[in-house]
Parts: C-alpha cells; structure tokens; sequence
C-alpha cells in the first residue's frame, strides 16, 4: 500500500512540474496588476497599469504602455512598458501626466499618505 501512495505522489508532482526550459515558472508571489486608465491622443492609446508587488513589504508601481498589454498567470505581458516608476507611499499622488512633447512620465505629489483605494483609481492626464 506504501508503495502505492509513493507511487501515486511521485506521479502526481511529475506531472505538475514543468518541463519546459523555454518558459520561466513564475515566482512564488505573483505580482497583482491592474489596468486602472486608458487615454487616446494622436491616434494611439496608452494604458495606465497599477502594479503591486512583493509578500508583506508590498511595492505599488505604475506603468504606462503604448498598446494594451495583456498578463499571463504569472502577471507578466508580452510588451514591455514606456515607462515604470515605484510609488512613494509616504506621500500622496495629485496627477500622473503624459508629457509627449518631452517624452516623460511624470507623477506629482503632495503631502499625506494615501488612502489604501487612492493609487488604483489614479487618471492619465495628457501635459
């Protein structure tokens, strides 16, 4: 019966591994992301994307990208973004601008910590 159990398990964690080389498993905490804007000019659309990142001590990073991205399980796209910048959580996000004339991304802050909601319903605004 021992035999058997073994057996059976040894099949079981053989089948689930993964046994492609081209394809990197995915970490052990899998990132949380969001698409939380969208803004048309110039006939393009870019895409505002909130990450958050990490176990307990948890990162918030926004992303802008040029064409829609779209996350595999493990929250990785297929596009890289223009732009990526940690949030500072010490302090408040007023605006995220899109600055097309000097190729920026730019995020304005004032003082105060946000509220846990705040930087998921952040707004891309054309500078």
């Amino acid at each position: 019966m021992r035999f058997f159990v073994t057996v059976c398990i040894l099949i079981g964690v053989m089948s689930c591994s993964d046994q492609s080389s081209d394809i990197e498993p995915c970490p052990i905490t899998v990132d949380s992301v969001s698409i939380i804007d969208t803004l048309e000019t110039g006939g393009t659309t870019y895409y505002l994307v909130h990450r958050i990142s990490g176990w307990s001590d948890k990162t918030e990073i926004l992303e802008l990208y040029n064409d829609k991205p779209v996350f595999d399980n493990c929250s990785r796209s297929t596009i890289e973004p223009l732009y990526g910048d940690s949030l500072e959580m010490t302090q408040t996000i007023s605006h995220v601008y899109l600055n097309l004339n000097n190729k920026l991304f730019e995020l304005v802050y004032i003082k105060g910590e946000p509220d846990k909601l705040h930087n998921a319903n952040l707004k891309l605004e054309l500078k």
